[in-house]
């Protein structure tokens, strides 16, 4: 065998350097943790350290989960046999230990919940328990304290704002998180509808089990044959148990008596639009729900300036045995107005079915009530309410009902200092004229989003589209004009009130909206969503441009609308809301950053 002699005479130095050099890559091999490598070495068996979650703690420690565990660092590897029949905790707890592949580390946990608010000790006595027999020189014991229960808050909802006998409403409660305790609450039912008369409640408690975020009640319409007309109902709570509420929590639904065979769909005294002072449509939109044989038995009161509704005060009555056919839209406007109102609406106007009387006299501050023979059957507004300043005014303007949901497109709306304005080249838009329309446009930035993860157009569906393809995008890039169209929607169907993504890079964006990302109807993938937020957003319908984010001969750099690192989102009935340059930088989601998605909100 041949003999190596690390020190001869000429290597000596270079030699010792390499002796060195190797035993601290063996000493740092055989590190198995910082802080542990740090603690002194023993012969004889004992307990390192005590960690939670990572962080080392002290006996002592206070706010201990009631889920947590505890992570034991021992000096040797351990007879693990031995060990647990010695372990205990006081106050009594089922102790559940796994261990890491030397026997050295182990991981003490809990069958169950620990109780909240509560001092424990664990504790070893002195005995032998190393693998290879090594023993402890004395007891060792850990205490803690349990964190306290804070109770989570609670809101209330319901899936419907209104329903009809024979039909469901369903009330949930809803914790934001799961907690290891049922959380019950009485529910309180007020109003005009009576309860057990007007409708039955499946439970008049709802409980929401442990590690749950839910519970439910549902109220069902009963069907009496009387024409009572709406009639509302409150819901409340009371007697919370393991929660809270932030704030009151009430629930309003109205029950009616039938499914309407007519219903509101708009309101509107469009005035103003041309050039400041000209033009004016006094109308209301109904929607035609199912055949009706004789549409005299319906009528209209316009309750002025908040006066208390009354059938005597019915403004209007449609004509004896004239019929209406399910999904016509009747539009019954002032016989003064009829010529505004076709000049203002174009081509849509003939999508109505024309009723002209002088009896449309509303102000934008009047409720307006429907009635089927004596009864109050739907309502818009607050009767008894003057509608000045409310949320509900309409005043140049108008209000729409989206997929059973009214939108308020805000006081003077259409009003046009400059020029006749008509409703395709309003802001303000009537959303039945307009089936889709832009709602969101997007150049987010965020700590993950890449350079084209939060590029997107959002769009909102106003009316049942049969096909989509005759709807397109294009991005005008850097003020430098249209660049026409750039990407076109596949053809497939869409329902009003649908929201529709079109975005550069989906999975990015479905991590950053979570939740949120389900609620669109469709989201589709385009390489043609390139915008840098400062570039203009159009609308085609065909080859026309109906709708432009932006304006498309001006970069956006530095114009109220850019959305560099930002997004745009239309509110009520064209207003752009803005989330400020760069605004989600140190964000990563849309629910944690300083400016959330409109839509996400």
């Amino acid at each position: 065998m041949k003999n190596i002699n690390f020190f001869n005479k000429t290597n000596n130095a270079s030699n010792l350097l390499f002796v060195i050099a190797l035993l601290l890559v063996i000493i740092s091999s055989c590190k198995k943790d910082d802080d542990i490598n740090d603690l002194p070495l023993t012969n004889d068996f004992r307990v390192l350290q005590v960690k939670s979650n990572g962080t080392v703690i002290s006996s002592g420690e206070e706010n201990f989960s009631v889920i947590g565990a505890l992570e034991l660092a021992f000096s040797h590897g351990v007879n693990s046999s031995t060990l647990e029949s010695a372990l205990t905790i006081s106050p009594a707890a089922d102790l559940v230990v796994s261990y890491d592949a030397s026997n050295s580390f182990a991981t003490v946990s809990f069958a169950n919940p620990l109780a909240y608010e509560t001092s424990y000790t664990i504790s070893l006595p002195a005995g032998t328990y190393g693998a290879g027999g090594e023993a402890s020189t004395g007891n060792f014991s850990f205490e803690f304290r349990t964190a306290p229960f804070e109770p989570p808050s609670i809101t209330l909802s319901a899936d419907v704002n209104d329903f009809f006998e024979g039909q469901v409403a369903t009330v949930t409660a809803t914790i934001a998180t799961a907690i290891l305790e049922d959380v019950s609450m009485d529910v309180d039912f007020g109003g005009v509808a009576i309860l057990d008369t007007d409708y039955s409640a499946s439970a008049t408690s709802i409980t929401i089990p442990s590690g749950s975020t839910t519970g439910t009640i549902e109220l069902t319409g009963i069907n009496d044959g009387d024409l009572e007309g709406a009639e509302a109902i409150t819901i409340a709570l009371s007697n919370l148990v393991n929660a809270v509420e932030d704030s009151p929590q009430l629930v309003n639904l109205n029950l009616g008596d039938l499914p309407p065979a007519l219903e509101l769909r708009g309101v509107m005294e469009l005035d103003n639009y041309i050039d400041g002072s000209g033009g004016r449509v006094r109308a209301i939109h109904l929607l035609v729900l199912e055949d009706i044989p004789n549409l005299g038995i319906y009528g209209v009161e316009i309750a002025s300036n908040g006066a208390a509704p009354d059938p005597a005060d019915i403004d209007f009555v449609f004509a004896d045995m004239t019929s209406a056919t399910q999904g016509e839209n009747i539009f019954i406007v002032r016989d003064a107005d009829e010529a505004d109102a076709m000049a203002y609406f174009g081509n849509c106007f003939n999508d109505f079915t024309i009723v002209t009387t002088d009896a449309m006299t509303q102000n934008g501050d009047d409720a307006i009530l429907l009635y089927n023979g004596s009864v109050a059957i739907e309502s818009f507004g607050e009767p008894g309410v003057d509608g000045t300043g409310e949320v509900w005014e309409y005043t140049d303007s108008w209000a729409y009902k989206l997929a059973g949901e009214w939108i308020y497109a805000g006081v003077a709306c259409v009003e046009n200092p400059v020029g006749t304005a008509t409703d395709a080249t309003s802001t303000c838009k009537y959303p039945f004229c307009n089936p889709m329309q832009l709602q969101g446009v997007s150049a987010l930035l965020w700590d993950g989003s890449g350079t084209n993860g939060g590029k997107f157009v959002e769009v909102r569906v106003n009316r049942d589209i049969a096909d989509l393809s005759q709807y397109s995008l294009g991005v005008a890039n850097n003020g430098g004009g249209t660049d026409g169209i750039e990407f076109t929607f596949p053809a497939e169907s869409a329902s009003e009130g649908d929201h529709i993504l079109v975005s550069r890079e989906p999975g990015t964006i479905a991590t950053y909206f979570g939740g949120c990302y389900d609620q669109y109807a469709a989201v589709y993938q385009a390489d043609a969503m390139s915008q840098n937020g400062d570039d203009a957003i159009e609308l085609f319908d065909g080859m026309d441009i109906i709708e432009v984010y932006g304006d498309a001969d001006v970069d956006g750099t530095g114009q109220v609308w850019e959305y560099a690192g930002s997004w745009g989102y239309k509110v009520g009935g064209g207003t752009w809301t803005y989330g400020g340059i760069d605004c989600a930088a140190a964000s990563t989601s849309t629910q944690s950053s300083a400016c959330p998605y409109a839509f996400c909100d």
